[in-house]
């Protein structure tokens, strides 16, 4: 992957961990060559499901995508994902979030597209609202809309090049042995033998990548696994733990999609979720004062 691909992803970065299979399979091999492992390998590279739970910390002053993420009370959550050869699929939640109801949205990625379930994103939205104020239900329609969004309709919403949400390049990712390092990061788990990703960006901007895994269970069904990611570009650094497993995975694009000619009614419904959770604030902010 070019390093210039590299840059106009951004916070795409985040979602790095989605292709931790990849990465898997380089470093079993180049621990060992035991025909066992040969076999695990073959049967991950064929499917596979993780679990991680995952923590992010900022390394900067106020980052933006930190503060978003802190507002919103998504700093910690967990990641479930499916791999297939040609496609991946993620579920994202977050229990401590200000929409608790979970998952709090999901991404599609295959060789062609990137699909964003905002109808899901939505949904949570709008029930954690009315459960505190039953009349916001005047105001915030149940969703009839499709519910994935495309990259480019999320770029054309948020006023962005396409090239900012959409994340195909993941299942694209290789990882060739000689591009292994050993390491020993700080907060290694005992253990645990780490790797870092040399991906060939010298800049000061470059994500660091670092993969352990738990030597003891190499063989294990799911293999224990400790990720350590960090994004200068946005000043947050990001750590996962979970696990990796095999498993039978056909996965599908989604076919519930958002029309072009929607995305305007969607612009409609998030000035209209601002004004109410404007209102709501102003309210609270009033009964406190007042009290």
């Amino acid at each position: 992957m070019a390093s210039s691909k590299r840059k106009k992803h951004g916070a795409g970065y985040v979602i790095l961990i989605a292709v931790l299979i990849l990465v898997l399979l380089a470093v079993v091999a180049a621990v060992t060559g035991y025909s066992l492992v040969a076999r695990r390998v073959k049967a991950l590279q064929a499917g596979a499901a993780f679990t991680f739970d995952y923590e992010i910390t900022s390394t900067a002053d106020s980052p933006a995508l930190y503060t978003i993420l802190q507002k919103t009370g998504s700093t910690k959550g967990t990641v479930n994902g499916l791999y297939a050869p040609d496609a991946l699929q993620l579920s994202i939640s977050s229990p401590d979030a200000v929409i608790p109801a979970g998952p709090l949205t999901r991404v599609y990625i295959s060789s062609s597209e990137t699909l964003y379930d905002v109808g899901q994103l939505y949904k949570n939205i709008r029930s954690s609202i009315t459960g505190s104020y039953p009349l916001a239900s005047l105001l915030l329609p149940d969703w009839s809309l499709g519910s994935y969004i495309s990259q480019a309709q999320l770029a054309s919403l948020l006023g962005v090049d396409a090239t900012a949400t959409s994340l195909q390049d993941m299942t694209e990712f290789e990882l060739p042995q000689k591009k292994l390092q050993r390491v020993l990061p700080e907060g290694a788990k005992d253990g645990y033998l780490y790797f870092q990703l040399n991906t060939g960006d010298a800049s000061a901007n470059a994500p660091v990548l670092v993969i352990g895994l738990e030597k003891s269970r190499f063989f294990a069904d799911a293999i224990p696994v400790h990720i350590l990611l960090t994004i200068p570009e946005h000043g947050v650094s990001i750590q996962l733990t979970g696990t990796v497993s095999a498993q039978t995975v056909v996965l599908t694009a989604p076919t519930s999609r958002m029309k072009d000619e929607d995305i305007q009614t969607l612009v409609q419904i998030r000035d209209t979720i601002q004004s109410v959770l404007q209102f709501v604030q102003t309210a609270a902010n009033s009964v406190q004062n007042a009290g």
